[in-house]
């Protein structure tokens, strides 16, 4: 049976990409982070969990280049709301985007987005392409991870100063994302 997971499983997956721009520096924290990624359903079934190998160097350096390319994207004035509503509309769809497995880059996330039968239209009707959905919550789950743990961003990557100012003046807007983000419903397993 393939696994579905939710729209939350996916944002924690992008928040903690910005985990991993902010501790690249080890390869055993990059492991940490990865995992927390879901197992596949016969190792939670036998109580074994496989761990991914931690990233060698040329997949971090790529990782955090990935990082950094999200971390920079301008967010649209927008998209808060429309991310939300977005996040709403898939919902209501029965849509779900399959998470990152591994180590993959952001252009194979956007590839595996693409390859979710009926996500297209829905996407669109909110004014998003695959690209920009992926860009958008990663950039999201970056500079609110960063700014909300300023004390250990000493390596984060250089955030958009729109996107800062975005989030700081939309409070209520960032809560309701996370909201919305942590409203999915869990896929049956």
């Amino acid at each position: 049976m393939k696994r579905r997971y939710s729209l939350r499983t996916i944002g924690a997956v992008f928040l903690l990409s910005a985990v991993v721009g902010l501790s690249a520096s080890t390869g055993a924290r990059a492991q940490q982070v990865y995992s927390s990624q879901p197992q596949p359903q016969d190792s939670q079934q036998s109580g074994n969990f496989q761990q991914p190998p931690a990233p060698d160097a040329a997949q971090l350096a790529a990782m955090r280049k990935d990082v950094q390319v999200a971390a920079s994207y301008q967010l649209p004035d927008d998209f808060l709301p429309r991310m939300t509503t977005t996040l709403q509309a898939l919902q209501d769809a029965g849509l779900q985007p399959p998470p990152p497995e591994g180590h993959i880059s952001l252009d194979d996330t956007i590839k595996r987005v693409e390859s979710v039968p009926g996500i297209e239209p829905v996407l669109k009707s909110q004014g998003f392409t695959a690209r920009q959905f992926v860009m958008g919550l990663t950039s999201f789950g970056i500079t609110y991870a960063v700014t909300s743990h300023a004390a250990d961003a000493k390596d984060a990557p250089r955030l958009n100063p729109h996107n800062v100012s975005l989030l700081q003046k939309n409070p209520d807007a960032v809560r309701a994302l996370l909201q919305q983000m942590g409203n999915q419903p869990a896929q049956p397993q």
